[in-house]
């Protein structure tokens, strides 16, 4: 009798522990992640962005620590190709930005940062909309949700990626961003959610997005890609601001002045063909072949990158412009296109509608030969690179 009654016991704990350990559905899942991440006070951050239009790549990485209550951060960001980047501290009172190796004292509100909600609950909440659109598994401690596609409701968690790719003055811009969105046309959508099993944090998140963008008749193609990851939850303490940098620090007015005189200066900065030939360090390689009405207009130099630019126009909506750098600053595997010859070299073309852009190696350069027009055809671009 013994032996039955424990029989019994074990099978009621048996089911009594498989009530217990219920699976939750996709969207009880969503909804608990939401809000325990609305309840998180200190965390972690993890970004790495990539974004590629018209054959050009850029990337994005942002790491930091971020407390509320009190609220602190600090934030580093790289810009990647275009040679930029800065670090920020904050506190609920002030905020300090290394601007090319100068910290500077700046108002919260210029930087876009009127609260520390940085997981930002309308963000969130968005999400709830699309639960039944979720794909959800499990592994052994997290679950993952998955939405994906091309539908053009996701054009409102689009925009949340958009932002984040956008500096301060144009995200903040509300007819830009309206006229922006309304350009947009998704091709592929797809967000990957991870949710811890235990205290049903978000912990990471990624998307891979395809867009196309029309604008005065041109249609560009987009890509945007990423991971965020969160970490050390609820275990960041608060943020000091250095001694050294409130003391070294300058203000908006005093930068603002510096970097006037240096714009000014730059935009000023324009050259002759001669004048390039004696400011660059290799021989610069030139179109031999135009069309007719082409002329050259203009031409630049950057210093820390030896690129030379030199512009040819026949009038505002024909023409054509060069870049040109050694292989070391950005190489042929830095661009990305459909795979063509020019004079025995690999090459890539890209094209949309009136643009193209043919981009080769030579002589340990870089060539980037873009060209607008609506006269042009394929093949002639090609006769103009093959020219150089």
């Amino acid at each position: 009798m013994k032996k039955f009654s424990l029989f019994f016991i074990g099978i009621f704990a048996i089911i009594a522990l498989a009530a217990c350990g219920k699976s939750l559905d996709k969207s009880e899942v969503l909804s608990k992640s939401i809000e325990e991440s609305k309840k998180i006070e200190s965390y972690s951050m993890d970004m790495t962005m990539g974004m590629e239009i018209m054959g050009m790549k850029q990337s994005i990485e942002i790491t930091g620590d971020i407390t509320n209550n009190p609220n602190t951060m600090y934030v580093k960001t790289d810009m990647g190709m275009l040679g930029m980047d800065f670090e920020v501290y904050a506190n609920e009172d002030e905020a300090y930005m290394s601007m090319d190796g100068q910290w500077v004292k700046q108002n919260l509100e210029d930087l876009g940062m009127t609260g520390f909600e940085q997981i930002n609950e309308e963000e969130l909440e968005k999400l709830k909309k699309f639960e039944e659109h979720f794909e959800m598994e499990e592994e052994k401690d997290q679950y993952i949700l998955t939405l994906s596609g091309d539908n053009e409701e996701y054009i409102e968690l689009v925009e949340d990626y958009m932002f984040s790719s956008m500096g301060d003055d144009l995200a903040g811009d509300d007819e830009i961003l309206a006229t922006l969105m309304e350009s947009l046309k998704i091709n592929k959508f797809e967000l990957v959610i991870y949710v811890d099993k235990e205290t049903f944090h978000q912990t990471k998140e990624t998307f891979n997005i395809e867009l196309e963008i029309e604008e005065s008749g041109m249609t560009m193609a987009m890509k945007m890609d990423g991971e965020v990851t969160l970490s050390n939850i609820n275990k960041v303490d608060p943020i000091e601001i250095p001694a050294e940098v409130i003391e070294n620090a300058v203000s908006e007015d005093e930068i603002s002045s510096l970097f006037e005189d240096e714009f000014d200066s730059f935009v000023e900065e324009t050259y002759t063909l001669d004048e390039l030939k004696d400011l660059a360090s290799y021989e610069i390689p030139e179109p031999a072949q135009l069309p007719d009405g082409y002329v050259f207009t203009e031409g630049y130099y950057e210093e820390e990158l030896e690129l030379v630019s030199l512009s040819y126009e026949k009038d505002l909506e024909n023409w054509i412009y060069v870049e040109i750098n050694p292989v070391d600053v950005y190489s042929l595997s830095d661009m990305e296109g459909d795979p063509i010859t020019v004079n025995g070299s690999e090459g890539l073309l890209y094209e949309e509608e009136d643009f193209h852009s043919v981009m080769w190696e030579q002589d340990g350069l870089l060539v980037d030969l873009s060209v607008s027009s609506t006269e042009l055809t394929t093949e002639q671009v090609q006769e103009i690179a093959e020219s150089f």
